[in-house]
């Protein structure tokens, strides 16, 4: 399981905003700035709305600017949700770019566009004047300072230079941080005031492409390297970045979580022809035999979901190449991984260099003792992408879930739970067991969680609630904001044991874990508090347990208690694939569903509960504000 992130997050619910060009300046002759505001930057109400002002706590919050399509006056716009945005089948144009500077009082926020030839976001940027309109959307989500760190390591080209920018001015005095920043020319260096104790680097082209030195990746190499804990940053062209993430890891041996590589952009250079040969594929339909061969082979998600349990992908990444050096560091059996190695080399995940010869199949180099591999670009996006890393895993809750499926024509015929572990035993009691599986499950749905957590501390007058418990499956990263909002309001979080782990190191900050009591049990809360908050419990619950868990919860409340309840409801889009497939997931692995809010409404009542209100707290999700019937029927 990971590490916790060190730095804090915060999420927000997005809005759409409608504002205006105040003014118009060149930073450098390679960066224009665009100061922008209007009434939307504060809390506005829009179709029976009320939305929230603008929040940008984090130096590389991003937003999305969503422009025009050629030939057409406006852009696509999504709709409005309660805290997210309904997107149309025709996907707007957008860009994301980062806030440099935000005063909510004077009301303006300032971003920075990169002057180049072409491109939507700079044409309009370059042709932009007071007075003009335009719309973003964001931030979503605040990253705030790393905690913990002895020194930093910032890198980035001229796309990162508004979040390193803004970084620097705001890093607290005293911050001991090395900066690389990569330009076209010198006339691009900009003055970067900062309090910290920083040693800025520029690093200039000279005519060279944007993306296409390793200028970045020499400079990073060849520092004197600080003593102590680092935290690393890094953003620019995907590509080059890479270099700069091996050498992290495998020279440098930085952990993954004290490192945050971003590609902003990706340099690409079609060969000619190319765009023709796309658009006559694009008009060639696939066979339909190939098509449902490709729908129904398990091999190729099994095989690579191995290759990422075992690590092979980080270890190739690392620079360890052979096939024995793999199956000694993995511990896997050699003939069996030079197997799966020519299987994934098949699939384009890894590559192959050198030649067979000289191999020999008693040291279990099927491959060839000279054949070293490395990763394709397929392979390097397992590397880069962390939430890849968990959801592959086949020690993870994600990769049950997704296997639960094998059991799905059972559980249509028989309304229960079709998936048995390889332990024979049902998902939830596997959970039960398995801390590992458990902790995964945990840290995934609390995760999830984060998006709904600004919906449930605006849905509820929590300043009337003197204490509060909490459970289910994202009490954690919903009680993270409430500590946050409510200072006075005391806090017990119930759970298993193994919950109650992954809530201390993962997801309560640390400024918030003192002020939470982590209580270990094995309902979903223990009685006596006058506020009780059940978040994300019903969804792995069949309706009979479900109803069950509801009644106990309010049977242990006292006379005047409240019990609140946080679940996903399912919603009327037919066309919702991924809601679908979801559901089918828990019919397989639970026997439960994603409910509709009238069907959670019935299975309240049905426990002896009344509701007060039922409140859309955005994403999906209803808060129900429920209380015992005088008579608990």
């Amino acid at each position: 399981m990971s590490s916790r992130n060190p730095r804090p997050v915060v999420t927000f619910p997005i809005v759409l905003r409608e504002l205006t060009v105040l003014r118009v300046r060149d930073v450098t002759p390679g960066m224009r700035r665009l100061t922008l505001g209007g009434p939307q930057l504060g809390a506005f109400t829009k179709d029976g709305l009320d939305l929230p002002a603008l929040r940008s706590e984090g130096f590389d919050d991003h937003v999305k600017f969503f422009f025009a399509e050629d030939g057409a006056d406006l852009p696509v716009l999504p709709g409005q949700n309660v805290s997210s945005l309904d997107w149309p089948d025709a996907r707007p144009l957008t860009k994301d770019y980062t806030p440099v500077r935000f005063d909510p009082e004077a009301g303006e926020i300032d971003f920075d566009f990169v002057n180049h030839e072409g491109g939507v976001a700079s044409s309009w940027a370059q042709g932009a004047k007071p007075g003009d309109v335009t719309w973003i959307a964001g931030p979503k989500m605040s990253h705030g300072h790393p905690e913990g760190a002895d020194w930093l390591l910032v890198i980035g080209d001229e796309t990162a230079l508004p979040a390193i920018a803004r970084w620097l001015a705001e890093m607290p005095a005293g911050t001991v941080a090395r900066v690389f920043v990569e330009v076209g020319e010198e006339s691009h260096r900009q003055e970067l005031p900062t309090r910290a104790d920083a040693e800025i680097t520029w690093l200039v082209r000279d005519g060279a492409p944007a993306g296409g030195t390793d200028l970045l990746e020499r400079a990073v190499r060849g520092m004197e390297w600080l003593p102590g804990e680092v935290f690393a940053w890094a953003a620019g062209e995907a590509v080059t970045l890479k270099g700069i993430r091996r050498h992290l890891a495998a020279d440098r041996q930085v952990p993954r979580e004290r490192t945050h590589i971003t590609g902003y952009w990706r340099r690409t250079e079609p060969a000619a022809g190319q765009e023709r040969a796309a658009a006559v594929e694009a008009d060639e339909e696939q066979d339909p035999h190939d098509r449902l061969h490709e729908l129904t082979d398990l091999a190729p998600g099994l095989a690579v979901r191995a290759a990422v349990t075992l690590g092979l992908m980080d270890l190739v990444h690392q620079g360890v190449r052979t096939a024995p050096e793999l199956a000694a560091r993995t511990g896997a059996a050699p003939r069996t991984l030079g197997a799966l190695l020519t299987y994934l080399v098949a699939l384009d995940v890894f590559a192959a260099d050198g030649s067979a010869e000289g191999g020999d199949a008693a040291d279990g180099n099927i491959g060839g003792a000279g054949i070293r591999y490395r990763l394709t670009p397929v392979g390097e996006e397992l590397v880069e992408d962390d939430h890849s890393l968990e959801e592959y895993d086949l020690r993870g809750a994600q990769a049950a879930l997704d296997l639960s499926l094998s059991g799905l024509a059972e559980s249509l015929w028989t309304g229960r739970a079709g998936y048995r572990t390889l332990s024979g035993l049902p998902l939830a009691e596997a959970m039960a067991s398995d801390e590992r599986l458990a902790g995964s499950a945990r840290a995934a749905v609390e995760d999830e969680a984060l998006w709904i957590a600004p919906g449930v501390v605006a849905g509820y007058d929590w300043a009337s609630a003197g204490s509060l418990t909490a459970g289910g499956h994202g009490a954690g990263a919903v009680v993270n904001s409430l500590v946050r909002a409510f200072p006075g309001l005391k806090v017990t979080v119930a759970a298993q044991p193994s919950a109650l782990r992954v809530l201390g190191e993962r997801v309560l900050d640390p400024d918030v874990l003192p002020r939470v009591e982590l209580l270990g049990t094995t309902g979903p809360v223990p009685p006596g508090d006058e506020t009780v908050l059940l978040c994300r419990l019903l969804d792995l619950l069949p309706d009979a347990d479900a109803a069950l868990v509801l009644r106990e919860s309010g049977a242990a409340l006292p006379a005047g208690g409240t019990l609140l309840l946080v679940e996903q409801v399912a919603t009327a889009d037919a066309d919702d694939v991924e809601a679908a497939l979801h559901h089918l997931r828990l019919a397989s692995a639970f026997g439960s569903a994603v409910r509709s809010q009238e069907e959670i409404t019935e299975l309240t009542r049905g426990a002896g509960l009344r509701v007060g209100d039922c409140r859309d707290i955005g994403w999906d999700h209803r808060l129900w504000v429920l209380a015992p019937t005088a008579d608990g029927i």
